[in-house]
């Protein structure tokens, strides 16, 4: 008997097309709702064992991203599965129901965009290297030694230099947060990053879909992003959404399910 893959969670109302999306797996089952009023779940049935490939997490997304256009969703974690529809309906939704309901409402008319920028290596050093001429006069002294201090000497101007990668990169985050954070409702990091060997930017950012008198939605900020682009020609910038807000999921403040104060393996 096939498991039922979950996407995430969406009002018990949300429309789904006619015929729905097919999701996951090979075959592909159809999308359907598992409801638990006032929320439903996002499932589709999925053949045992459950192996997801590049291509499955792709058509992932592109179901949450159906799912969005037509309302909030609070996605789920690739791969997540149950064995049944009460299993989804007692574990998935249950007591935590109402609380996801609540944060749906939240996240209504909210989409979610991702900013990556990052600088070519070598530029970087140079960079460093150009704006502090103590450390262009260092290196030159340091190719003209031809003893074992040089290496010493080498070593040292490395940390230097690899010292001044961090803070430009440190810098150019801020000034890119400066120029990006007043075109949106909330911001997020999402991983590592200003570390020698780490992209300078790696954030999301949350806006209205729909143009907002306070200029924090989705046209405003694709406009504020050429114009960052503009400004930093020396970064290479990443701009990926609408999604789904992956990283925004406690705008509305969490309920306790009673008889579960620490939550469950779903995240609330």
């Amino acid at each position: 008997m096939p498991s039922l893959l979950l996407y995430g969670v969406v009002r018990d109302d949300h429309p789904l097309a006619d015929p729905p999306p097919l999701g996951v797996g090979d075959p592909p089952g159809r999308v359907r709702l598992v409801r638990c009023p006032p929320a439903a779940a996002v499932v589709s049935p999925v053949p045992d064992p459950v192996q997801i490939t590049d291509e499955d997490a792709e058509r992932h997304l592109d179901v949450l991203l159906g799912l969005l256009a037509d309302g909030p969703v609070i996605p789920l974690r690739l791969g997540s599965v149950a064995p049944d529809e009460d299993a989804v309906r007692e574990e998935v939704l249950g007591a935590a129901a109402p609380d996801l309901r609540r944060r749906l409402d939240a996240l209504e008319g909210l989409v979610e965009v991702h900013v990556d920028a990052d600088e070519d290596e070598m530029s970087s050093i140079r960079a460093v290297i150009a704006a502090d001429p103590s450390l262009a006069a260092a290196r030159e002294g340091a190719e003209t030694l031809q003893s074992e201090p040089n290496l010493r000497t080498r070593m040292a101007l490395g940390e230097r230099v690899a010292d001044g990668v961090v803070l430009r990169r440190l810098h150019q985050a801020e000034t890119l947060l400066e120029q990006l954070r007043p075109f949106s409702v909330a911001d997020t990091g999402r991983g590592p990053m200003g570390g020698p060997e780490d992209p300078v930017l790696r954030w999301a950012f949350l806006v209205h879909r729909d143009s907002e008198p306070r200029h924090r939605d989705l046209g405003h900020f694709d406009e504020v992003v050429e114009r960052v682009r503009d400004d930093h020609p020396e970064l290479v910038i990443e701009y990926v959404g609408p999604l789904p807000t992956f990283h925004f999921l406690d705008l509305a403040e969490p309920v306790e399910a009673a008889g579960d104060p620490q939550g469950s393996r779903w995240g609330w």
